[in-house]
């Protein structure tokens, strides 16, 4: 059943002072979440709240990211058109070539790094990068995507949501035809995230909304929070916290990290190894 933010949901800031992040990820080795800023700020964000910057790129205006099993962090900048790769000692470089509009990353359980390029809203011009190990970088066959946006994948398929259709498709990892599945309507879809009993949330830059979608059951609405007072432009999610138990929420257009607690835990977290 569709709800408000309310008490069933456990509504909570979690932290504050942010320049508008839109990607967040969570760490399970450090016990933190990472998030970028419009700045080129990389947050760690701790989960008493706390929140330091432990480096600033250079032009930067940061998206989405994703973690491997070294603890690095691989972060989409379309200011600067590059996926960068930050070590664990905070030591940034280049990951692969030059892209028009790297906006989220995802791993493969084989290693590879898929990478959504937006193109433009007003057409149908996006796109999906596959990035090796060692860098080499491939434009994945498909037709042009309505917006490219956040990626979710599963053990055998990419799921990828087209902003400005909008909808969610489906490719699967070992070839074929990228599919439209779940349609969606006057709204701008932007984060997708498993959850362990096979549900896949949306959640919606516009207008501040979450979605649970399953194959056997279709879409249902978690919440519709229409004032933008205590969710707004909800972007990047991530499941966090020792059990997987809470949401994190970035906003493009705020200033906080909010955090709610889903009927679902989040799905057990793959962490490739890519070296």
């Amino acid at each position: 059943m569709a709800t408000t933010i309310s008490d069933a949901l456990d509504y909570q800031i979690l932290a504050s002072g942010f320049d508008h992040v839109e990607g967040v990820c969570w760490d399970p080795a450090r016990r933190c979440l990472w998030a970028g800023g419009e700045g080129g700020q990389v947050y760690r964000v701790e989960l008493d709240g706390s929140v330091n910057v432990v480096t600033v790129i250079d032009g930067g205006a940061l998206l989405g990211l994703a973690l491997d099993a070294s603890g690095a962090l691989y972060i989409c900048d379309p200011g600067n058109h590059q996926v960068w790769k930050m070590n664990a000692q905070f030591v940034i470089e280049a990951f692969g070539d030059a892209i028009g509009y790297p906006n989220y990353p995802a791993f493969a359980p084989d290693g590879r790094l898929f990478v959504s390029d937006s193109g433009i809203f007003s057409e149908a011009s996006g796109g999906i990068v596959a990035i090796d190990a060692d860098g080499t970088t491939t434009r994945v066959p498909t037709r042009p995507l309505a917006f490219a946006n956040g990626i979710a994948i599963d053990a055998t398929t990419l799921w990828i949501i087209e902003s400005a259709a909008p909808a969610v498709s489906a490719l699967a990892l070992d070839g074929g035809e990228l599919e439209r599945v779940i349609e969606l309507e006057r709204c701008v879809p932007d984060g997708l995230a498993f959850d362990a009993a096979g549900g896949l949330l949306i959640s919606c830059y516009q207008p501040n909304q979450m979605w649970r979608w399953t194959k056997e059951d279709g879409l249902e609405l978690i919440f519709d929070e229409w004032t933008g007072e205590l969710i707004l432009s909800p972007t990047n999610v991530a499941y966090y916290g020792d059990g997987l138990d809470r949401l994190a929420l970035a906003s493009l257009c705020g200033h906080n990290i909010v955090t709610i607690a889903p009927e679902h835990r989040g799905a057990p977290i793959r962490l490739p190894r890519t070296e």
